[in-house]
């Protein structure tokens, strides 16, 4: 008696949390992204758990100032990802390291710099999309972060820095808490 009405409401759930996720893939060298980061004022930071099975290997005349951006430093390529999902369009990029692996998120936010987000990303080179296999390897998130990425030399360095976004706006820091829930982590002041 009850069983159509659960399988139609089990549909739509399923629907609304199985959002389609539009992905196009960009090639692009760790230099070039890290130096487009500032330029997008703020964003929601999710770094993943490192994998064991990674090999560091830095590139040359860049440094982070602390271990959680440490991935950012790693990445080969970008996804950038979207969806339409019942709180409105979200757009992200997942990067994505040598080995396939997804090392961190970026989420834009309203308090974003779109024209910023949208050169950053045209600055990549438009590849094929890998085998999912490879680069869908179930990230899990190690925190959630509001950034304002900046960069500054150092003895002929570029060090990449960031420190917690100064203005947000009451809808920007509602969507990161969203995004933050949604990714199982919860958000760091």
């Amino acid at each position: 008696m009850f069983s159509p009405l659960l399988h139609r409401l089990q549909g739509r759930y399923l629907h609304a949390a199985g959002a389609v996720i539009s992905r196009r893939c960009l090639r692009l060298a760790p230099a070039q992204f890290v130096g487009g980061l500032p330029a997008l004022g703020s964003v929601l930071y999710v770094p993943m758990r490192p994998c064991m099975s990674s090999i560091w290997e830095m590139p040359t005349g860049l440094l982070v100032e602390t271990m959680q951006m440490a991935p950012l430093l790693q990445i080969r390529w970008l996804v950038a990802a979207s969806s339409i999902t019942s709180e409105g369009p979200r757009e992200w990029i997942e990067c994505v390291d040598r080995d396939g692996h997804q090392c961190a998120r970026l989420h834009l936010l309203p308090d974003t710099d779109y024209l910023a987000w949208d050169a950053l990303l045209a600055s990549g080179e438009p590849m094929p999309a890998p085998r999912p296999a490879r680069w869908l390897c179930d990230p899990r998130p190690a925190s959630a972060q509001l950034l304002h990425f900046h960069m500054r030399r150092l003895a002929g360095l570029h060090v990449l820095g960031g420190e917690g976004a100064p203005r947000i706006s009451m809808l920007g820091r509602h969507l990161a808490v969203q995004i933050a829930h949604a990714e199982a982590v919860s958000l760091q002041p």
